[in-house]
This record gives structure tokens, C-alpha cells and sequence, in this order.
């Protein structure tokens, strides 16, 4: 399910929550923060719970498994998630499939339209990755503070696609305990380790951590014509 904030334009199809394309206001330049070996940054997107706009396709032919969206200096709670991604037999872990995701600031922003391509799925906290043989993928970054003055949940925004499927859009990843999510996102957000409402749980090194996992679909209404 998508949501959308005034000031945004609205794809014909709905991304993460309900469509959604949002007001931005803040942030800029985008932080690429390499690590070493499986680790690697790239910064800047927008997309799932509120908006599906579209530039160019990433190029994920090699992105790895695990990336860090963001620096050690980035303001905000760290945050790391990750999970695997099956096939429609929710089975068989599935190697080579992409995961887009960009989310807000510790404000509550996208970087300006003007400096993302006008497209928040380039905002400056964004990230490519592709799953690793065992179907994993993992991203680092701070958890996503929810729109100034709107009553959306925080969400980090999705899209996945592969040689063999189409991109779509799917659930935002949102997170339990969040007083903005009502039952209807509650019914449309899967159950167990598969739910897109996360339940955050904070390791001895102050780091949050959720996961969760998916099972890739032939899109339909949620495609992205990427």
C-alpha cells in the first residue's frame, strides 16, 4: 500500500503503502559511502509508501549484497535491515534480484526535487542492491523519520525486479509501535517474516536491526514500466 503527501505527483500505479510522491524540502548531496569488500553505498532515492516516479533504471549488474547508504556521521538512530528474497514457491532463495530503496532524513525529507532529477527515488538516502546466492540482502542506514506535520507512518520506500521480473513496487517497510499506522496497512502487510512492519530490536552496539523477507511476484497494479 502507498501513501501520498500534497505537493507530489502521483504515478498511475501505487508504490510501497498507496502512491505516493512527496513534498521535499530538505538535504543535499549524495553521501556514496564505500566499504570495504561487500559493502557499498549509494545515496539517494525516493519511492514505495509514497510515490513511483521514474529516471533512468539503475544499472544493477553489479551491485552487491550488502550495501551502507549512509556515512558513521549520519544524523539520526542507525539502522540495519535485511532478509532474503524467494521465488513465487517461497522456497527457493533466489540469487541476482534487486532491491531499490530510498527513504527520508532524520528531518523527515527528501533532498530537494531540483537536486534529485525530480524524482525522489534519486533522494540522497537511497540504495541498490542484489541478492547474493543465498537470496540475501542487507542495507545500513538510519531509520526514517516521518513527514513534518503529516499523520503518514515513517516508511522506507521499495522496488524489486530481476532478469526475469519486471520492477514493482512493493509494501513500504514500516515499523512496529509507529502511532501512524492504522489497520488497514496492518491487513496489507503480510504476516510473520514476511511482514513489511518491522520489529525493530536494538543489538548491544546500539544498532536497530529488522528483517524481513520477500517473495518476488509478477507484478500487475503495481508495476513500474521500468
Amino acid at each position: 500500500m502507498k501513501l501520498i503527501v500534497e505537493g507530489e505527483s502521483m504515478n498511475e500505479q501505487p508504490v510501497g503503502l498507496n502512491r505516493r510522491n512527496f513534498l521535499q524540502h530538505a538535504s543535499k548531496a549524495a553521501i556514496i559511502l564505500p566499504l570495504a569488500g561487500a559493502i557499498w553505498a549509494i545515496g539517494g532515492n525516493s519511492g514505495s509508501l509514497f510515490q513511483q516516479s521514474s529516471s533512468a533504471r539503475p544499472n544493477a549488474a553489479k551491485a552487491p549484497w550488502k550495501i551502507s547508504i549512509v556515512s558513521a556521521d549520519e544524523p539520526g538512530e542507525p539502522l540495519i535491515i535485511s532478509g532474503t528474497i524467494y521465488a513465487p514457491d517461497a522456497r527457493t532463495p533466489l540469487e541476482g534480484v534487486n532491491l531499490w530503496v530510498y527513504h527520508t532524513d532524520a528531518t523527515g525529507h527528501y533532498s530537494k526535487l531540483s537536486e534529485s532529477g525530480g524524482d525522489n527515488r534519486n533522494t540522497r538516502l537511497h540504495g541498490l542492491m542484489q541478492t547474493n546466492r543465498e537470496g540475501r540482502y542487507e542495507f545500513r542506514t538510519i531509520k526514517p523519520v516521518a513527514y513534518p506535520g503529516h499523520t503518514i507512518p515513517a516508511h522506507i520506500h521499495a522496488f524489486v525486479s530481476s532478469a526475469d521480473y519486471p520492477e514493482y513496487w512493493i509494501e513500504d517497510f514500516l515499523f512496529e509501535g509507529d502511532p501512524f499506522i492504522k489497520e488497514e496497512m496492518r491487513m496489507k502487510a503480510g504476516k510473520e517474516r514476511y511482514s513489511s512492519i518491522l520489529k525493530l530490536k536494538r543489538g548491544p552496539d546500539g544498532v536497530l536491526r529488522g528483517e524481513r523477507d520477500i517473495v518476488i511476484e509478477r507484478c500487475s497494479r503495481n508495476c513500474t514500466g521500468r
